[in-house]
């Protein structure tokens, strides 16, 4: 196994970690009720990311798989967001993308981008997200009262999916003229965007033990 190889292993592990963490809900009832399929999901996410890490080692060919992954994983994430925000009528926006969109990425998948990884819907879901992040932050500055961003648990898992969707649509939005780059910098960008996974499933990790109260050391 390359270094590579083993570098790519680090991704399904942080999911698995994000995960385990996670069952933290357990330990004290979640006030925000997104928390509890999120753990859920993330069990999911730890599998699929695990089968595709075991596929891609053993040589077979995971493009399908991936498309499907990123699709699903974007409509999660926007359905995650959509429980976070508050106002009714974002609501209403945030169910109509989340209709539109996996439409959109199956006939894209299917007809439009066939073998090949789907830039056009992926790069769309980044920009949704991207703007649905910006949107809880707006909705988070117009709240009159203070809020303690530090045990706020969406706050982490909005700053975390908004880093990672602003740095990976250049990188697959570029997909085709990348394509042409020396091997060193294609190697480089691979390590990056394994690093920009590690660093979301963090801000995941966070989310869930913000909540847990430390006490404080007596003096």
């Amino acid at each position: 196994m390359t270094s590579n190889s083993l570098l790519f292993s680090l991704i399904p592990i942080a999911a698995g970690v994000a995960f385990l963490i996670s069952l933290t809900i357990f330990l004290k009832r979640p006030s925000e009720r997104y928390l509890k399929y999120f753990s859920g999901f993330l069990l999911f996410n730890f599998l699929l990311e695990s089968v595709l890490n075991y596929m891609a080692w053993k040589g077979h060919n995971t493009l399908f798989l991936n498309n499907l992954e990123t699709m699903l994983v974007i409509c999660f994430d926007l359905f995650l967001i959509r429980d976070i925000i508050h106002r009714p009528a974002a609501k209403k926006v945030f169910l109509f993308v989340l209709v539109a969109y996996p439409l959109f990425s199956l006939v894209n998948i299917f007809f439009i981008q066939v073998a090949t990884f789907h830039t056009m819907s992926y790069c769309l879901g980044c920009l949704l997200i991207v703007c649905a992040c910006i949107y809880y932050f707006w909705e988070l500055f117009q709240q009159k009262s203070s809020v303690d961003l530090i045990h706020q648990p969406a706050f982490w898992v909005c700053s975390g999916l908004l880093f990672f969707y602003s740095c990976t649509f250049p990188l697959y939005g570029l997909t085709k003229l990348m394509e042409s780059l020396p091997k060193v910098i294609l190697v480089n960008l691979f390590n990056i965007f394994i690093l920009l996974n590690i660093f979301l499933y963090l801000s995941f990790t966070i989310a869930f033990l913000c909540r847990l109260k430390t006490r404080k050391s007596m003096s």
